[in-house]
């Protein structure tokens, strides 16, 4: 009777390694995340550069109001 128990508790974990598996292969497929395609797609566009100065200017102004 033990050896039919001991079986059973290896099968469930050969199942539970196979599930695991399944899952790690998939993660290891996938993509990048969508933030990293979009990372440096301003780079060199002058009109950003200019939002980035506007927000700065901005944040600035801010900054010196509440003092």
């Amino acid at each position: 009777m033990e050896n039919t128990t001991l079986e059973k508790r290896v099968e469930v974990l050969e199942h539970e390694i196979h599930i695991m598996k399944e899952a790690f292969q998939k993660f290891e497929q996938k993509e990048q995340p969508w933030w990293i395609s979009q990372a440096g797609i301003f780079k060199d566009d002058p009109l950003f550069d200019k939002i980035v100065e506007a927000g700065q200017q901005y944040r600035k102004a801010q900054v010196e109001t509440e003092e």
